[in-house]
């Protein structure tokens, strides 16, 4: 490593430069594994400059299927051809969007961690609530389970997504909790967490083992902090699992 502060600062400079030509030509190569895959081609692919993010699998179809539809839009008669030619527009279109989503749940993540934490068991749940846009689960993803999903629409995402029909009368009162029950495996948690992400609410999953203690009246506080901390970063989808120890809880409560 240089002495110099003028070479110092000429080779931390370089490295920059090439950790930046490192991550580009990364993305692009991403890219065009994407748009073979998918039949696809891109004129000048290798002019765009995507220095800002590191794309990952998930994000480069992403990005690609933003670029197609936009493509379509402005060359509706596209479609007709063998093989598909994006315009280099259309990807930098879709890396802006990308960028932008990005950002958004970095302001979200940020806005979480803000929330002001009245003690320490509320201050053990920062890591535990997810934003909708971090939680990775649609409803689109769970095969079958119609009925069930019908029932959750009604019951948990409609109040939340439209609380004014709510806010009057005994019996238009939203319901306090769902109860899903069933083996493991039969996709009770990607439900809640469905619910979550469609509804646009954050999500909390807390589980007997965390709520536990072998101190007496900590298990109440946990639980307390837990809809505490809801209640703060609402709207919010709170899922408890094992909930059957929740009994000897309330019991001593």
């Amino acid at each position: 490593m240089p002495q110099d502060e003028a070479l110092l600062a000429s080779w931390k400079h370089q490295l920059d430069q090439d950790a930046e030509t490192l991550k580009m030509k990364g993305n692009l190569n991403l890219l065009q594994t994407v748009l073979g895959r998918s039949g696809m081609d891109c004129e000048g692919l290798e002019t765009l400059r995507i220095k800002d993010q590191t794309l990952t699998n998930e994000s480069a179809e992403k990005v690609v299927g933003w670029a197609l539809s936009h493509h379509l839009i402005l060359n509706p008669e596209a479609g007709s051809r063998s093989r598909l030619v994006l315009s280099c527009e259309s990807i930098q279109y879709s890396v802006t969007i990308l960028q932008a989503i990005q950002n958004e749940s970095k302001s979200l993540k940020k806005s979480l961690k803000d929330v002001v934490a009245e003690n320490e068991f509320e201050k053990r749940l920062l890591a535990d609530v997810i934003p909708p846009s971090d939680i990775g689960v649609a409803f689109d993803d769970i095969g079958a389970l119609e009925n069930v999903k019908d029932t959750l629409k009604d019951l948990v995402m409609l109040p939340l997504q439209r609380p004014e029909l709510f806010c009057k009368g005994q019996l238009t009162k939203p319901c306090k909790g769902i109860l899903l029950f069933g083996p493991p495996g039969t996709g009770k948690t990607m439900l809640a967490k469905a619910v979550a992400t469609e509804a646009g609410a954050n999500f909390i999953n807390i589980s007997m083992s965390g709520i536990t203690s072998k101190w007496f009246g900590e298990g109440e506080k946990y639980v307390k902090a837990v809809f505490s901390r809801a209640s703060k970063v609402a709207p919010s989808v709170v899922f408890v699992a094992e909930h059957v120890g929740l009994e000897g809880i309330s019991r001593g409560a």
